[in-house]
């Protein structure tokens, strides 16, 4: 998935702006609908995991991009933004994969969402071994947004029905603003230390219960994360990456605390 790409696209027909600056984006739920819509489109396949492609300044990960990778199944590969904000190496990051992936028999098919006609090689490439690429592609009110060589080169196109990303952009608001990064180490903090004492502290098979339903949180448990929260930081009301931050951390450091 090229996030440059599809952010651009969602912007266009939600914000109505070229860029993604001015989206804001959930993307736990948006790779949580992408994936179970892929797998629905290949009849139940087992999804082997997500693959987010972005640049970023001197390809150094930020807040965002580090929220995303602790997602499970989900890989973050950066490239770089160059001085005039585009991608630069992202096309090279899809093509090793996706040759790495073939060859080793990892995959039978895989799902592209990316419009870069320098994709298409990458794509003759996987199928030479055998694997079926997919492009999925995002509605445009006017225009095209993708290669035409590189739709005609792949083994089928669609496009993603709105239901599966547009419930998860929105304009930009102040809120969405990413928190000072003395905020976010600390809930991280505050989700590890909770986490850990409740994996301790609880049944074995509550914990297992309650880390199988992942990503719903039961709303008690919920509660009193976000109760921790406050006691270090303050009210959590207006600051909903933190409560994402927040959240993510308790799942990853609660899965890792379960298999001590």
């Amino acid at each position: 998935m090229d996030a440059g790409w599809l952010l651009a696209a969602a912007a266009l027909e939600v914000v109505g702006v070229r860029g993604r600056d001015g989206l804001a984006c959930e993307h736990g739920g948006l790779l949580s609908a992408l994936a179970g819509h892929v797998q629905v489109h290949s009849g139940g396949a087992r999804l082997l995991r997500t693959y987010w492609y972005d640049g970023a300044p001197g390809g150094a990960p930020s807040h965002a991009h580090d929220r995303i990778a602790a997602l499970p199944y989900v890989k973050v590969r950066l490239g770089r933004l160059n001085r005039s904000g585009q991608q630069k190496g992202v096309d090279v990051l899809v093509y090793h994969d996706l040759l790495t992936l073939a060859r080793e028999r990892a995959i039978a098919r895989a799902y592209l969402v990316a419009g870069d006609e320098d994709l298409r090689e990458g794509v003759v490439e996987a199928q030479k071994l055998g694997v079926q690429v997919v492009l999925l592609g995002m509605p445009v009110s006017a225009g095209h947004n993708q290669s035409a060589r590189l739709v005609r080169e792949c083994d089928e196109y669609a496009l993603l029905p709105r239901e599966v990303w547009e419930p998860f952009c929105s304009p930009r608001t102040e809120a969405d603003e990413e928190p000072a990064h003395e905020d976010v180490v600390a809930v991280r903090e505050v989700g590890r230390t909770f986490a850990r004492e409740w994996v301790q502290s609880g049944d074995p098979e509550r914990v297992r219960s309650v880390l199988a339903a992942f990503p719903h949180l039961p709303n008690e448990l919920d509660i009193a994360l976000l109760h921790a929260a406050e006691d270090r930081l303050g009210s959590m009301r207006g600051r909903p990456d933190l409560k994402t931050e927040l959240r993510g951390t308790f799942w990853f450091a609660a899965r890792e605390a379960a298999k001590r």
